[in-house]
């Protein structure tokens, strides 16, 4: 079956998470208005819009900060209340969805994510590429340009994801003859807009074209939160914590298309068949299906099977996402009986490979919903395994392992746990 279609198609995807600023075109004849504050800055924001916002009651779960002890158990427990107060005066969440329907013939400017096949070059793995789509949304809204996003590699985007919340279907041919730009800001090539993006210098004057597109896969919140003026032009990014700005975004932009969500039903038709899921994501490196891949620091994988050993088999199916089928293979001999799998072989989605990047893109997809959906999940030292952590639909039964340690965490301390370059908080 194919899974990516084989087209010159862009997938690119509208988003609107714009909270307490305003999200305008730059037309001398016309404005669209996304964002709602405590003041509207544009008087033609339709009413009826506002009215079916304010009624969503998309509130983000009570924040919790949980403080991390060495051992093996969590020291507190506690809700961080002030931080709770904090997000509730605030009206207008970036995950109160708008589901605004634009005239895109009528768009000048433009800031598009891109992961094409249309020029050379990485674009990083599942967790860099949602990096790079947060921190040039950003980008969008300092400069009031809508924000697209122009995926292929290796395949459609669409084709796997659909917009969560609105349509944002769109024709490509409509910026052919457009004055355009393409900033490849990949790793450290990026360093050189941080005094764009700290506000040092004036970032329209970087991304000045009426279509930029950029190229990135570095979370540059920390850099933004150095804008003099970013609590008024984006408060939620002062506000959220790194797990929920990444929790929110994920959940308001995406959800799995016909396709995926097919797959992901028959995997659990023919795969579950006990009442929960206790997972592990172990990335190893060194993978012979995936050229480059560099070889990580061993985890001894007792610890793995000393903690799956004291679950309770009748009670829980085992899963294991990785990028070493030895891993998998030890673990399906173990737990035989309790072992589910994803289809398709392993590979990395932005390297090449034997195995069908078909195929690849799909089974790396289906890892992971799965682990995003598991009662009890370990992760491993992967920006994979910390995006998992940060979009999980729960905050109990987590796990990180490093070495032989292997100790209950939190998603508001994984970062601490695991630092480093992954997602890129800070650096």
């Amino acid at each position: 079956m194919n899974y990516c279609k084989r087209n010159h198609c862009i997938g690119l995807v509208l988003i609107s998470f714009m909270v307490g600023t305003y999200f305008a075109v730059r037309n001398t004849e016309k404005h669209y208005t996304f964002g709602i504050g405590a003041s509207l800055l544009d008087n033609q924001i339709n009413n009826d819009l506002i009215d079916q916002i304010r009624k969503q009651e998309f509130w983000m779960n009570s924040s919790k900060n949980y403080s991390f002890g060495i051992g093996a158990s969590l020291l507190d427990n506690q809700i961080n209340n002030d931080l709770t107060d904090q997000i509730r005066k605030q009206e207008n969440w970036m995950n109160s969805s708008i589901p605004t329907v634009i005239n895109i013939t009528d768009i000048k400017y433009v800031v598009v994510y891109d992961c094409s096949k249309a020029r050379p070059g990485a674009c990083g793995g599942w967790s860099d590429r949602m990096s790079g789509i947060l921190s040039t949304f950003i980008i969008a809204v300092l400069t009031k340009q809508p924000f697209l996003v122009n995926f292929d590699k290796p395949c459609i985007l669409q084709d796997y994801l659909v917009p969560a919340t609105f349509d944002w279907r769109y024709n490509a041919s409509i910026f052919q003859r457009r004055n355009t730009a393409y900033h490849n800001l990949i790793d450290y090539s990026s360093n050189k807009i941080k005094s764009f993006l700290t506000g040092s210098k004036d970032i329209n004057t970087y991304f000045s074209r009426d279509v930029n597109f950029i190229r990135m896969n570095w979370d540059f919140t920390e850099s933004f939160r150095k804008r003099p003026n970013i609590g008024s032009e984006i408060p939620w990014l002062t506000k959220l914590t790194y797990a929920d700005i990444y929790k929110q975004m994920f959940e308001m932009l995406f959800k799995p298309s016909p396709l995926l969500d097919q797959a992901i039903k028959e995997q659990y038709r023919r795969w579950r068949s006990r009442p929960k899921i206790a997972c592990a994501h172990v990335r190893v490196g060194g993978n012979p299906t995936i050229p480059k891949d560099l070889k990580r620091k061993n985890k001894p994988l007792e610890i793995l099977w000393q903690y799956f050993d004291t679950l309770n088999k009748t009670e829980y199916d085992l899963f294991i996402a990785s990028d070493s089928e030895q891993v998998k293979d030890a673990g399906k001999k173990r737990y035989h009986g309790n072992m589910i799998d994803t289809v398709g072989k392993i590979t990395h989605i932005d390297r090449r490979s034997k195995t069908d990047p078909n195929e690849g893109f799909l089974k790396m997809m289906l890892d992971f919903y799965t682990l995003i959906t598991c009662d009890k999940l370990i992760i491993t030292y992967s920006g994979f395994s910390i995006l998992t952590a940060y979009v999980r639909q729960t905050d109990d039964g987590l796990y990180c392992w490093r070495g032989r340690d292997l100790r209950p965490c939190s998603r508001y301390t994984v970062q601490n746990i695991f630092p480093g370059e992954f997602l890129a908080p800070g650096t």
